[in-house]
């Protein structure tokens, strides 16, 4: 999201700010195609974010006693994050 708030305050300079008049670059629709560009970057970085989701399942064999149930013991771990 960094780039494109980069590219929205240059191209805002760009436009508002210089002054300067050439005949092969005109400043201002410079500095609109780079605002756009920013807004479209932030609009794509905010949509992209993910949720990943990790699963890790453990079993441990069950007791060695008769007497003890002979279920496995399981540790299950859950990791959600989410990616920016």
């Amino acid at each position: 999201m960094a780039p494109g708030i980069i590219l929205l305050v240059i191209g805002g300079i760009f436009a508002f700010a210089i002054k300067a008049d050439s005949s092969w670059l005109d400043t201002d629709m410079l500095g609109l195609v780079l605002m756009l560009g920013g807004v479209g970057f932030i609009v794509r970085s905010r949509m992209a974010r993910k949720e990943v989701v990790t699963r890790e399942v453990v079993r441990h064999p069950g007791p060695v006693d008769a007497s003890a149930p002979e279920d496995d013991v399981v540790e299950q771990t859950e990791v959600v994050r989410r990616l920016d």
